[in-house]
């Protein structure tokens, strides 16, 4: 599963081993944004407690659901 957290400082692009539906990830995003103090470290905290990993945004990869940070909106891209 690919996972992109967009924001005005941040545009990462996150692999994840499972497949977690929107609500699994409102609910990781909500608990890991109450813990941290910096959206910015949202990727890295992320990394460390689901297990994912950054990866290289091109135009090949197609992502399955989006972070907006600025926003808080999660969602599926349309292709």
């Amino acid at each position: 599963m690919i996972i992109e957290i967009e924001g005005y400082f941040n545009q990462t692009v996150l692999q994840a081993d499972e497949n977690y539906s929107l609500k699994e990830i409102e609910k990781i995003y909500l608990d890991i944004k109450n813990k941290i103090q910096i959206i910015d470290k949202l990727p890295k905290e992320l990394c460390k407690y689901y297990n994912m990993i950054e990866v290289n945004k091109n135009k090949e990869i197609k992502v399955d659901i989006v972070i907006d940070t600025d926003t808080d909106r999660i969602y599926k891209p349309y292709y």
